[in-house]
């Protein structure tokens, strides 16, 4: 009876008005949610276009380019730059020689470098070495393994390798320093997409640098800059103020994933600002509700209703708004799942049902978080409503 007589002044076409409005909003900001779930890969993936925030630098061609220390604690202290990292070289000459079963040999002359391992985007427990050590695991660039399959295995027939095979392959190293000459075996541990060099653990390159060449410097001619913006302004002008060169490619993938990421956030605060007015529409609709049966409220509760039974009426009206909202919300979320997968795969995004049971998940901690808000909202205004009017037991001096 009492659903029945609070009931009678429920407006249904505009609840599902409400309902509507509210699951826009909440379908926004799951879809944004979403797409921040789905394409986390390729802004936090260091190897990757979109998720390089570094810059690496270097001075003009000559003989003398070698960064000083006082030009490095320059730019470690700008505050467009997180950290720096320096390039460090072999002073020795280095043959490398790979021998293949029914092939002829390969020799080479070729060079080491070493840069600090917070700046790869290789991890792996095997980038490591200390004297003593067997083998040298070496990084080298993935366009290699192109130039070698595409270029020298097709004109010559040696077989092609890929990057599963290619740690397989013994490598020796002829390192000749101005004091002596020594041979290491090493292996190619992983190709970096990063980096554009031949690495070398860094603790393997001081050693050897000591004991084969010890009267010669190690210098520093490329620095690798951990930076918030490869496109920031300011840095640019800095880097342009002091001559320093940079590859611009990583200049112009900065700005796209700069873009990217605008829209997302400019789409998040859309939905945000959505789901926070389907909010406040549904609570003054509630408002009005209760101020319209005001006289039936306060009626049944003179009747002996209590309050909790009389509030409980609102919060069934409130769940169902916010259960049809989610609901819709969810539906349109997981349609635009499917409707945008085929682009991300495009961008080599990883096609998972993880962020489907992230949506899931988030729904039903909006769904708890909300419905609490209704019910301490809806409580309250009942409270107040039947809240005793002392005003006229105040008494005459």
């Amino acid at each position: 009876m009492i659903d029945k007589l609070l009931k009678k002044q429920v407006d249904k076409s505009q609840l599902l008005f409400f309902a509507l409005s509210s699951s826009l909003g909440l379908a926004i900001l799951l879809i944004v949610i979403q797409l921040f779930i789905d394409t986390r890969s390729i802004f936090s993936s260091e190897n990757d276009l979109l998720g390089n925030q570094n810059l690496i630098i270097y001075k003009d061609l000559g003989r003398d380019n070698a960064f000083t220390p006082k030009e490095i604690a320059e730019l470690e202290q700008q505050p467009f730059i997180n950290k720096t990292g320096g390039f460090t070289h072999g002073t020795y000459r280095v043959l490398a020689s790979v021998t293949l079963p029914n092939y002829t040999g390969i020799s080479t002359e070729m060079f080491l470098e070493a840069v600090g391992d917070e700046f790869l985007d290789i991890k792996s427990a095997d980038w490591k070495w200390q004297p003593g050590d067997r083998e040298v695991p070496i990084i080298i660039p993935k366009n290699y393994i192109n130039l070698y399959n595409f270029g020298y295995a097709a004109s010559t027939g040696m077989p092609q390798i890929n990057e599963k095979i290619i740690r397989q392959i013994p490598i020796d190293l002829k390192l000749t320093g101005s004091s002596k000459t020594e041979l290491y075996p090493a292996y190619i541990l992983d190709a970096s997409e990063k980096i554009n060099s031949i690495l070398v653990p860094e603790s393997f390159l001081k050693y050897t640098n000591k004991t084969l060449s010890p009267l010669k410097e190690s210098k520093i001619s490329r620095i690798i800059l951990d930076v918030i913006n490869p496109s920031d302004p300011k840095l640019l002008e800095f880097l342009a103020s002091k001559k320093y060169n940079y590859l611009s490619n990583d200049v112009q993938n900065s700005k796209l994933s700069y873009v990217l990421k605008l829209i997302l956030s400019i789409v998040l605060g859309i939905g945000l600002l959505i789901t926070i007015l389907s909010i406040y529409l549904v609570i003054t609709n509630i408002n009005l509700l209760i101020l319209k049966n005001k006289q039936t409220i306060t009626q049944l509760h003179f009747l002996g209703y209590s309050k909790t039974q009389i509030a409980k009426v609102y919060h069934t009206i409130a769940y169902k708004i916010l259960a049809i909202s989610i609901i819709v919300a969810l539906l349109l979320s997981t349609i635009s799942e499917f409707l945008i997968s085929p682009y991300l795969e495009l961008l080599q995004v990883e096609k998972t049902m993880t962020s489907i049971i992230y949506l899931v998940a988030i729904s039903i901690v909006l769904f708890i978080l909300l419905a609490l808000y209704y019910r301490q909202h809806t409580n309250s205004k009942i409270q107040q409503m039947l809240r005793p009017n002392t005003s006229l037991l105040t008494t005459e001096n």
